[in-house]
């Protein structure tokens, strides 16, 4: 019996942008998942003392964008805990109420080169898979070795993805909106009416 094969993307969202739909999308289409669960945070803990968009604006930018995605769902798990998102208690929570699946955390580049370093880092190395987004000529030989390191010693599956990503960031998004500049080539027109409507990042 195949295992359900479940991508994870994690992230504050703040706002969901482009680069988001575009990884999503790529992972559902290049790791075969069945399934695509948009995790928006609470509280990062890398992110922490940092001022964020509301999580109900946050969590409802995520369901426009992710519409029309393939397989992809929103879920509010850790928006609805008043803690810190811990990557790996979100995992143990999926890997408990859908017996049977195959988990996979989606991420960049920079992230996958510290996951050691994460709370629980060698337990999520051991027990669940990762999708990485790759910048062409950017810690690609770093990148390579790591995995190989992963997969010597904790025997991680590691997938590349080979969908080039947007350039684009909410940071960016951010600074445009406060020099008064145009923002609708950097997220969904879905999103962009929704800032304009609630007057986000003003």
């Amino acid at each position: 019996m195949n295992r359900i094969r479940i991508g994870v993307l994690g992230g504050t969202f703040d706002p969901v942008h482009n680069g988001h739909v575009t990884l999503g999308a790529a992972a559902v289409k290049e790791a075969g998942l069945d399934k695509l669960i948009i995790m928006p945070a609470h509280v990062q803990p890398f992110k922490i003392g940092r001022e964020f968009a509301d999580d109900h604006h946050r969590l409802e930018m995520c369901r426009m964008a992710f519409a029309d995605v393939d397989k992809a769902e929103v879920s509010d798990y850790e928006m609805a805990h008043t803690d810190i998102s811990y990557t790996f208690d979100t995992l143990a929570y999926l890997k408990k109420t859908i017996p049977g699946s195959k988990l996979y955390f989606i991420t960049g580049t920079e992230s996958v080169l510290a996951i050691e370093d994460w709370r629980k880092g060698r337990d999520l190395l051991q027990t669940y898979g990762f999708i990485v987004s790759v910048r062409p000529g950017y810690k690609e030989k770093e990148l390579d070795e790591r995995i190989r390191y992963y997969e010597g010693v904790y025997g991680t599956e590691v997938i590349r993805l080979l969908h080039e990503m947007p350039d684009v960031s909410s940071t960016s998004i951010k600074a445009r909106r406060d020099q008064g500049l145009s923002i609708s080539d950097l997220l969904p027109e879905s999103v962009e009416r929704y800032i304009n409507e609630h007057s986000l990042y003003l």
